[in-house]
């Protein structure tokens, strides 16, 4: 048995089963590594094991994505849709052995994407969608090599501007969703918001959800179901709108939302069409001196980080700025000026 130092590194030559065993001889860059290789294989021995050194994985990325769908996909509410990305990505990567991705090879995929006109952010999503599929397999104790996706760091991508209509805003939009020939549009718009849900959550309420005042959201986006008072005259409403159980609004409103939207003339954000209603709820609700964690329960957020984009509209957000920062007075013409030694503080002639 021995580590010798060679032009390539550190390397072990051992037959750990004896000297009619398996010759096995590994290089590594250091000799620590070469140390800690050698005394696992003395260690096994010792305890009565024959080493056998471990065979090459050779499964490809869209096996690892089936197996992430068995044990953790089935189970998720957009698991389906998650599987079907892993299998489109690992297409487009042409289905590689795992084993043989290297973090680099992980920079010049995502490269390709952004060079494909993909957005920054769908290409940081993908990535974390096939680091999590390859750090189930480890959890599991189905691949024991590296991940090749956890040493790509997502870009980092400058904060959205959250937009929300002020009261002249919502005057104007609902004057245009009251002639939308759709019999549920303004009701939906009410519920998103009255309560801050968000477009789906209000368009698929059933009628049994709506008891004692209160509208409770199931199957959200998070999973977690979350009860939030209602207005009295929406609650008459809501009651009086639909049958007494099942879908409250059968016929889909998104599009006559769209519609009044656009003759309301309000522009948004990409991608804040009906969501503005929701960022609407939270920004009023924070103006008029609501507290962050409230938010957090109505709005449905795991975390409070995500809550905490509404902060900055609290009318005492950094109020002690104002308080505690240095204090100016403007003197009258004509006034000596002091000047003030920066390090002892005192006056100076």
């Amino acid at each position: 048995m021995a580590i010798k130092k060679t032009e390539s590194g550190w390397k072990v030559d051992v037959r750990p089963n004896g000297r009619d065993g398996k010759r096995v001889r590994r290089t590594f860059k250091t000799q620590a590594e070469a140390r800690r290789f050698e005394n696992k294989i003395l260690a096994q021995v010792a305890d009565g094991q024959q080493y056998a050194p471990l065979k090459r994985d050779r499964r490809r990325l869209m096996e690892f994505a089936t197996l992430w769908y068995d044990v953790q996909g089935v189970g998720l509410k957009d698991g389906r849709g998650r599987y079907r990305k892993m299998q489109q990505l690992a297409g487009l990567m042409g289905n590689p052995v795992l084993s043989t991705l290297t973090p680099m090879d992980m920079v010049r995929f995502r490269q390709q994407r952004l060079d494909a006109g993909i957005s920054p952010n769908t290409t940081n999503h993908d990535l974390a969608h096939l680091r999590a599929m390859v750090n189930v397999a480890i959890r599991m104790g189905e691949y024991r090599g590296e991940n090749p996706f956890a040493a790509v760091k997502a870009i980092r991508l400058p904060e959205t501007e959250l937009s929300y209509l002020d009261q002249e805003g919502i005057d104007v939009l609902f004057s245009q969703l009251r002639q939308s020939r759709n019999a549920h549009v303004m009701l939906v718009a009410r519920l998103c918001l009255n309560t801050g849900c968000r477009w789906s959550e209000a368009q698929t309420l059933r009628s049994e959800n709506v008891q004692h005042g209160r509208v409770t959201y199931v199957g959200t986006k998070n999973g977690r179901n979350r009860t939030v008072p209602l207005p009295a005259d929406l609650f008459d409403e809501l009651k009086a709108h639909g049958p007494r159980i099942g879908r409250l609004f059968p016929q889909d409103a998104y599009q006559a939302f769209s519609l009044a939207l656009n003759r309301s003339g309000i522009e948004l954000p990409k991608g804040q069409r009906t969501h503005v209603l929701r960022h609407t709820f939270a920004s009023h609700f924070i103006m008029n001196g609501g507290d962050l964690l409230t938010l957090q329960k109505i709005l449905g957020h795991r975390t409070i980080q995500m809550t905490m984009r509404y902060a900055h509209l609290s009318p005492d957000h950094l109020a002690d700025s104002i308080k505690y920062g240095p204090k100016f007075e403007c003197g009258q013409s004509g006034d000596t000026v002091r000047k003030w030694n920066p390090g002892t503080g005192r006056k100076l002639t």
